[in-house]
């Protein structure tokens, strides 16, 4: 009787550490996953950027998102401006159509608001980009290379204009004065506060202006040959920027641009644009000088979420 007892005590004995051992690689998965979780997501991680869709388009020159619809996002290319309802999987062509749309803005204060410019191309949209209507103004050309509004004041505008220098308006476009020169390609972007300003302008690198765009100054240190595009993430305080050269990629910065951290994530990528929920979606081209992909980054700096591609 005693041997029965023993074996089953055995039996027993064997079942619980089992059991135990069972509990044990579950704890060790799930901190694992969470390890996995916590450091492929910190800058410089390379992050999880997937395709979600492809574009037919040959180009792909401007970005933006809604302010009230996070899942609303808006590109422009030459042959005119598109929508997705979806954050990114479906594409559909919007009113605005026949016009080469370099830069897009949407004011955070007026979520209704819409601006598109670029070759010969201004246009404003009141009613969250479901009409567009054109803009008469006093700029000397129409060939608008950069582009941005006040997040707060959305009547106040900026805009370099190729060939004639940097200009401001304060009420919405129509009247204009310039302020400035500088590089004609130069993609803009507002900072911190209602005076500073940043410009991408390519070979010349990355230009940080704290008078509203009446003087402009090269912010240093940065990795690389050049700017390609730049984005300020109000929501973070982080100033993103994509570079040209041997290591050309998307860099963040938490200083204002005195110091660089790469995200992981290489290549020529073309515009960079701030989202409330998802901060930072890019451009990118291949080496054929086509448009590939948009890549959101998420609001810690994580390069990742979703990407855009085109059908090459």
């Amino acid at each position: 009787m005693s041997k029965h007892r023993e074996q089953h005590r055995k039996k027993e004995n064997q079942k619980q550490r089992s059991r135990w051992l069972i509990i044990l690689g579950v704890v060790v998965m799930v901190v694992a996953i969470g390890l996995w979780f916590r450091f492929s997501n910190i800058p410089g991680a390379g992050g999880n950027a997937r395709p979600i869709s492809r574009l037919s388009t040959a180009d792909f020159h401007s970005l933006a998102f809604s302010i009230t619809e996070p899942d609303t996002i808006f590109f422009g290319h030459h042959g005119g401006l598109m929508v997705s309802r979806n954050g990114g999987k479906d594409w559909q062509p919007t009113t605005l159509q026949n016009a080469d749309a370099m830069a897009l803005a949407l004011p955070i204060s007026n979520p209704q608001l819409m601006y598109a410019a670029g070759h010969d191309v201004f246009y404003k949209s009141t009613n969250g980009g479901q009409s567009w209507q054109p803009m008469a103004t006093n700029l000397p050309g129409m060939d608008i290379h950069g582009f941005t509004a006040d997040p707060d004041n959305p009547n106040t505008v900026y805009a370099n204009i190729a060939g004639f220098g940097f200009f401001s308006s304060q009420d919405g476009g129509a009247i204009w004065k310039q302020l400035s020169s500088i590089a004609s390609h130069s993609n803009l972007a507002m900072g911190e506060d209602a005076q500073t300003l940043y410009a991408a302008t390519g070979q010349a690198g990355l230009l940080r202006s704290a008078d509203g765009g009446q003087t402009w100054a090269k912010v240093e240190n940065i990795l690389d040959e050049g700017a390609m595009a730049v984005a300020y993430a109000p929501t973070s305080k982080r100033l993103y920027i994509t570079t040209l050269g041997s290591a050309a990629g998307l860099y963040v910065s938490n200083d204002n641009g005195k110091s660089w951290v790469a995200l992981g994530l290489t290549g020529k990528i073309m515009r960079l644009q701030s989202a409330r929920l998802t901060p930072v979606i890019s451009l990118q081209s291949t080496t054929r000088a086509r448009f590939l992909p948009a890549v959101m980054t998420a609001l810690h700096g994580t390069v990742g979420r979703k990407m855009v591609t085109n059908a090459s």
